[in-house]
């Protein structure tokens, strides 16, 4: 026969499980941070890069305002580009055209 006494039962603790709620959120968490990070970046080059083209501008407009400032101040700019650059002559003067010796030695076959 048995012996019927006091059974004593010990129950071992039950693992906490992690919710899978908790899983979900960090993992989005992560997620979100990363694609955040990314955006920044992208948003920072994209800004230095518009920034240097800025500044580019800014330099182009400080050598035309230069340059306005030199056409009007005088009429001898507009007379060195008519002659440089469109071939105008006064009247009187003589076109004397040079070429080098390389490119008659160029243009022969």
């Amino acid at each position: 026969m048995r012996k019927k006494g006091p059974q004593i039962y010990i129950k071992p603790y039950a693992k906490k499980k992690k919710s899978r709620f908790k899983k979900v959120f960090f993992t989005l968490l992560l997620i979100f941070l990363g694609l955040t990070c990314a955006v920044f970046l992208t948003l920072n080059f994209l800004i230095k890069k518009e920034m240097e083209e800025v500044e580019r501008v800014r330099r182009e407009n400080v050598y035309y305002e230069g340059e306005i400032k030199r056409l009007t101040s005088s009429d001898e700019p507009y007379e060195e580009i008519l002659r440089t650059k469109y071939g105008y002559i006064k009247e009187g003067e003589k076109i004397i055209i040079y070429s080098s010796p390389q490119a008659k030695e160029e243009k022969k076959p």
